[in-house]
């Protein structure tokens, strides 16, 4: 299914007032999600994947030169890419699904990191889930101190991998202490939010992650 220029993969909860999951996918793995979720829990939910986005420059907010040699600079998308996605994309789910009790933002990696990023300017979710969240990004953890998080996000769920910050790369190993600075502002505006720390590096097993974070936000 093709909404707005994203393919859509949806899976619908068997009844309404079941909470809707939301997964912003760099390639396939949105059904491998979905069944790992499944395997965990027995609550009801619809869950839609969305790929086809260009996750250097759709989900970041700002402009950022490339940390490596050879691979893109980050765009400034973020902010347009939410306005896609809460005013033509969550619509055209919600139509397709039982009526959601709420929905969930979930993300890895830079997925992550726009979940965090919908957080703070959008009303639109009432739970987030960042598995090993790019919260390294030059200036995102200064723009969450500046900011305060939609007072309808009621929880929260963060992790990485035990090795992510050991990165040689210095912006690369502010992640953890970033990540943690930013859970205690969600816990200071009342919000629920768990960190999580897996073995491994950034990708070490990022599918089970993500589906272990969407887990415990049903």
């Amino acid at each position: 299914m093709q909404i707005a220029n994203k393919e859509l993969e949806i899976f619908a909860a068997k009844s309404e007032n079941a909470p809707l999951v939301i997964v912003n996918c760099f390639e396939d793995e949105g059904e491998t999600i979905y069944r790992q979720v499944q395997s965990q829990t027995d609550k009801d939910f619809s869950f839609a994947a969305i790929h086809g986005i260009n996750c250097c420059t759709e989900l970041t907010p700002w402009k950022c030169s490339a940390l490596r040699k050879k691979e893109p600079d980050f765009g400034d998308g973020a902010k347009a890419y939410l306005s896609e996605l809460t005013e033509k994309i969550l619509p055209e789910i919600q139509r397709r699904i039982p009526a959601p009790s709420f929905s969930i933002l979930a993300g890895y990696s830079l997925c992550g990191l726009f979940a965090v990023y919908a957080a703070f300017t959008s009303n639109a979710f009432k739970r987030i889930v960042c598995a090993s969240g790019s919260l390294w990004y030059p200036g995102f953890l200064e723009f969450c101190k500046a900011y305060e998080p939609s007072a309808k996000i009621d929880r929260i769920s963060f992790s990485l991998g035990d090795k992510e910050s050991l990165s040689q790369n210095p912006v690369y190993a502010t992640v953890k202490t970033n990540t943690l600075e930013i859970q205690s502002i969600f816990q200071e505006s009342g919000v629920t939010a768990t960190f999580t720390e897996f073995s491994g590096n950034h990708f070490f097993e990022a599918d089970k992650r993500l589906a272990k974070g969407i887990t415990s936000v049903l």
